[in-house]
Formats: C-alpha cells, structure tokens, sequence
C-alpha cells in the first residue's frame, strides 16, 4: 500500500474536529464580548455619577466654609448657581441642579442629573 497523503474520511474527521473548536471558541468570545460591554456601561455611568459626587464635596466645603465665616448655613431650592457659596453649575457635564436642604441643626446636599443621568439624584448622605 502506498500512502502519499490523507484520506478523504481524515481530512472529514480534521474539518469537523476544526469546527467544533471554531464553534466553541466563538462562543466563548462572543459571550466574554457581551459581558465586557456590560462591564464598560457601568464603569462609563460611574464616571458619570462620579462628576456629582465631587459636586456634592464642593458644596459640602462651601457651605462649612461659609459657616465658618458667617455662623450659618446657606439654605437653596434647585438651582444651577449661588453667589454666597461660590457655586455655579456651568462647568458641570451631567449635574446642573443642586439643593441645600435644612436637615437637623446641619444641611443635606443633593445634586439631580442631566443628559443621561437626568432623573438621577445623589446626597451627601
């Protein structure tokens, strides 16, 4: 018998074999490329989120830095600026709105969200 090359039913059993792995490996990419999209929104929201939690600091810091000075709080409805603290919105890429809420004998901070965020609302509790 003289073999000089492969058989038709062992390059069948080599195609096959090479498909079951293709299909297996395409799976699992595929299922790793969805999960990191996943993981890639939520990092991306907090990022975004992380914009109005040092918008929520710098009006922490104002309003202690103005009680220091004056002996009392700043107190504000939804607004996007206020001249006494300091504060303006205009910089800001997801929070435009803040609030100053009288909350025992100190204050609450919340910032409301835009754009994406819109709905959003975070304290500085």
């Amino acid at each position: 018998m003289n073999n000089k090359g492969f058989g038709v039913i062992e390059i069948l059993i080599v195609i096959v074999v090479l498909g079951v792995i293709g299909i297996a490996a395409f799976k699992n990419y595929g299922g790793n490329t969805v999960q990191s999209a996943k993981t890639g929104e939520r990092q991306i929201q907090k990022s975004k989120e992380l914009e109005g939690k040092m918008f929520i600091n710098s009006l922490v810091n104002a309003e202690k830095t103005y009680y220091a000075l004056n002996g009392r709080y700043v107190y504000t409805g939804w607004a996007n600026s206020n001249a006494a603290l300091g504060i303006n919105t205009s910089g800001n890429s997801y929070f435009k709105e803040f609030a100053v809420e009288k909350n025992g004998d100190g204050f609450i901070v919340k910032v409301k969200g835009s754009k994406e965020l819109e709905g959003v609302i975070l304290t500085s509790e």
